[in-house]
Order: C-alpha cells, then sequence, then structure tokens
C-alpha cells in the first residue's frame, strides 16, 4: 500500500512538472528487480505460445477453426479479455479442462484450439492476469507457479507421446512424414521388413531421407516455456523440482 501511494505521488509531482513518462515506464521503476524478471518471464510465455500456436497449425492444419485465429492470438497478445470455447454445450473456463480434451483419445474437432487455450489459462492462472501490475515479487503465487511449471512438463511429454484411440499421434511435432507413415504401415503390416522402407511415399518421392533428423524445434520451444516458469520459481527463491516419468500422467 505504501509503495502504490508512492507511485501516485510520483506521478502527480511529474504531472505537474510537465514531464510525465508512460504509465509503464512509472511502475518499472518502482518494481522490485525479482517483480520485473517475473513479469519478463511471463511475456516471454506469451510470445512463446504464439511461436507453437502458429508452428502446431501448420504442422496439424487439420486440427484448429481458423475463425478462431484471429480471437485466440489477440488472447494470448494482451492477456486483458477473455476467450472460451464449448465443448458438448458447456463453456469451459478452467485450463484443466481444456487440457483434458486436447489430449483425449477420442476423436477432437480442434485439438491444438484447446490445447493452446489450456496452456493460455495454465499461464493466466500462474500469472494472474486479472492483477495486471504488481510491484513486488512476493504478490506472485509460488504455488500456482510451481503448478505452471510441473504442468508444462506434462504436456511437453504428452505431446510427443500420446496416441488417440486408433494409434495415431494427438499432435504431429517431432516426427517426419516417412516416421508417422511408418508407424501406420508397421501397425496394419506385421511383416513389414527394412526393405520396404524405399516403399514409404516420403521416401520414394525422395521428399525426405531415413537418414533425416526428427523435428526438435517444437520441443525447442516447450522446453523455452518451462525454462521461463522456473525462473519465475527461482526469483522468489524456490528450487523447482523436474517430474519424473511416473508423475507424467495427470494434470495438477
Amino acid at each position: 500500500m505504501v509503495v502504490r501511494n508512492l507511485i501516485l505521488v510520483f506521478g502527480l509531482l511529474l504531472l505537474f512538472s510537465g514531464c510525465l513518462p508512460k504509465s509503464e515506464d512509472v511502475q518499472t521503476a518502482f518494481q522490485t528487480n525479482a517483480a520485473t524478471t517475473i513479469k519478463n518471464d511471463q511475456k516471454r510465455l506469451q510470445s512463446l505460445l504464439l511461436k507453437f500456436k502458429k508452428k502446431l497449425d501448420l504442422r496439424n492444419p487439420k486440427a484448429f477453426n481458423k475463425q478462431n485465429i484471429y480471437k485466440i492470438n489477440s488472447l494470448i497478445k494482451d492477456s486483458n479479455t477473455k476467450f472460451f470455447l464449448k465443448y458438448k454445450n458447456t463453456v469451459l473456463e478452467n485450463y484443466k479442462d481444456y487440457l483434458q480434451i486436447a489430449f483425449s483419445k477420442d476423436e477432437i474437432s480442434m485439438r491444438n484450439d484447446y490445447l493452446i487455450l489450456g496452456i493460455y489459462y495454465l499461464i493466466d492462472s500462474a500469472y494472474d492476469f486479472d492483477t495486471s501490475y504488481k510491484v513486488a515479487a512476493l504478490e506472485y503465487d509460488k504455488h500456482t507457479l510451481d503448478i505452471l511449471y510441473k504442468n508444462l512438463q506434462i504436456i511437453k511429454w504428452k505431446i510427443k507421446s500420446n496416441k488417440d484411440l486408433n494409434g495415431d499421434y494427438l499432435f504431429l511435432t517431432w516426427q517426419n512424414n516417412w516416421q508417422v507413415e511408418l508407424d501406420k504401415r508397421l501397425r496394419a503390416d506385421e511383416n513389414f521388413s527394412y526393405e520396404k522402407l524405399n516403399e514409404l511415399k516420403y521416401i520414394k518421392e525422395k521428399k525426405e531421407s531415413i537418414l533425416d533428423s526428427s523435428n526438435f524445434s517444437f520441443e525447442v520451444v516447450l522446453t523455452q516455456m518451462i525454462d521461463s516458469a522456473e525462473n519465475s520459481l527461482r526469483a522468489l527463491g524456490e528450487e523447482p523440482k523436474e517430474l519424473t516419468v511416473k508423475a507424467m500422467f495427470l494434470f495438477l
């Protein structure tokens, strides 16, 4: 309260002196270093999420609604409004609901959109977007930031490994196209041999090679997001702990 009153007095003095900087500059001047660090982590997470959404939609073009692109991008950029999707006539507001649907083994329309909104509202919950400005780091909740850190680890693992009821990957990220086709062929043909690799569409048409490395760019972005959440926890004096594989099943 005292610090906020000082900001008000400082602002009034600048107003009467005829030199009034942007409100964001005034706020930053009174923020502690740790609070500024955490705010920067939040902004970085939003930027990384936008990058991830673009990559995800390009790789999974049938898994999102084009009419939602502007609304979701604006939501992530500005964080000053709300945009909710429905599932079976129920409006979803909790990040956990979005994530559970995104990783459901059932056939899900707009799976990308559910995932992105789930991550966004997870970040929202951790950094409390409804309270846009915080003077001190202690105004942030260690518990919700820890939940963000751990859930991002779970999301990264699930995106890489989870499949639907048909055995297909829920999200294409690290896989080359020939690897996706190979996975399907192996499930359909028990006698599939090494010699048949050259018959795979992307190998046969020389669009890809079995020597091509997998696409780790998605994993890099997710790792950067995890690092940002970890950095916020360290700014609060916490020592973040990585989850074991056994703990990668249920969202917190």
